[in-house]
């Protein structure tokens, strides 16, 4: 099972909405609300719940419809306080939930002081060697500590992704995975990879903690394989699977196989790819990367968002204000794969080969 993931993509799966039935009318957020609610998502997804809730209140409460509303009433209960909030995770193991709530108070800490991060993590680290016992005397950093943790959860019956998402540790439980080969048709040619799809989860892990329930890491990649979180692709026949996973993933297969690439690089690279072959999903793309979008590559989604998109408003000849909603769905894919492919050529000419 992976321990460390070679990367982790944010995907959002809906899994909080897809949770209640919408109801008869929706109350829609004002412009306003829904910009709030964005900036909000990204300054999470860049570990600082303070930012987050800064940008939700620039905005009137009642400027907010009915699933934002909702959001914005989770994340003031669940960060603006004092200290972490118990959260029922519905685990009857008394050592699995040890575990997950410890993790739960870190990310919340983290994400609540992002200057101290990595004295959290340091935190992090000795819980988890007392709740591990005499197992982990010898564990004195995470690289050692988590495939000894990683095996006792399977002892109880959980498989563990474990590791670093940028920018906080990460912990994503589930019970079992079906595993299944496909070829992807990539922008540059065919690539062959070998998916688990999980399932029957009980953590979903920091992303999916941070943004209360709005989304998750959608899968990942190891050296040899793709993890697909099977709950966020109920079509597996689907654009969404097709595209943002076998897509997205294949690339950082094919990539990692000819160069040393930076986290955000692969992801740029990917996420060029994933617009390349959208069809119906192409706006929700957009709209997803124009939420998250960052300027510092050290948080490796955010910045490759903004990069992917500055690169295609390039390829169009347009600028920053130039709205690629507006753009045909032939004109968009095209530009995207122009875009992957110029990034090739001059790869092609510098970058330091894989295993160099």
């Amino acid at each position: 099972m992976p321990r460390l993931p070679v990367l982790a993509c944010l995907i959002a799966c809906g899994l909080a909405s897809a949770a209640a039935p919408a109801p008869a009318t929706v109350r829609e957020s004002t412009p306003a609300a829904k910009q709030a609610m964005g900036a909000s998502i990204s300054a999470q997804l860049q570990g600082d719940s303070r930012a987050a809730l800064r940008a939700l209140d620039a905005v009137p409460a009642d400027q907010f419809g009915d699933f934002a509303a909702q959001y914005r009433a989770c994340m003031h209960g669940r960060f603006d306080r004092e200290n972490p909030p118990w959260i029922d995770s519905g685990i009857d193991d008394p050592f699995v939930r040890d575990v997950l709530w410890t993790y739960q108070a870190y990310w919340w800490r983290a994400l609540a002081d992002p200057a101290h991060r990595d004295a959290q993590a340091e935190a992090l680290l000795q819980r988890l060697r007392a709740l591990l016992g005499p197992e982990a005397d010898g564990a004195q950093d995470f690289e050692a500590l988590e495939p000894v943790l990683s095996a006792k959860l399977l002892e109880h019956g959980y498989h563990a992704l474990q590791g670093l998402t940028p920018p906080l540790r990460e912990l994503m439980l589930w019970r079992s995975e079906d595993v299944r080969e496909y070829d992807v048709a990539l922008p540059e040619g065919p690539q062959h990879v070998t998916v688990h799809l999980l399932d029957d989860f009980a953590a979903w892990g920091w992303s999916h903690y941070a943004r209360c329930g709005l989304g998750s890491n959608g899968g990942w990649t190891t050296d040899d394989a793709v993890y697909a979180v099977r709950p966020g692709y109920p079509d597996l026949d689907g654009e969404k699977f097709q595209v943002s996973l076998l897509g997205h993933e294949g690339q950082h297969f094919a990539d990692k196989q000819r160069w040393q690439l930076e986290a955000w690089e692969l992801e740029y690279r990917a996420k060029l790819t994933e617009l390349a072959l959208a069809d119906r999903t192409s706006h929700d793309l957009l709209e997803k990367f124009g939420q998250s979008h960052g300027a510092d590559s050290s948080m490796p989604h955010p910045y490759a968002d903004e990069q992917a998109l500055a690169a295609i408003r390039r390829q169009l000849g347009g600028g920053d204000a130039l709205d690629l909603t507006s753009v045909p769905l032939h004109d968009l894919q095209q530009a995207a794969r122009e875009a992957l492919l110029a990034d090739t050529r001059a790869r092609m000419a510098s970058a330091k080969p894989a295993g160099g």
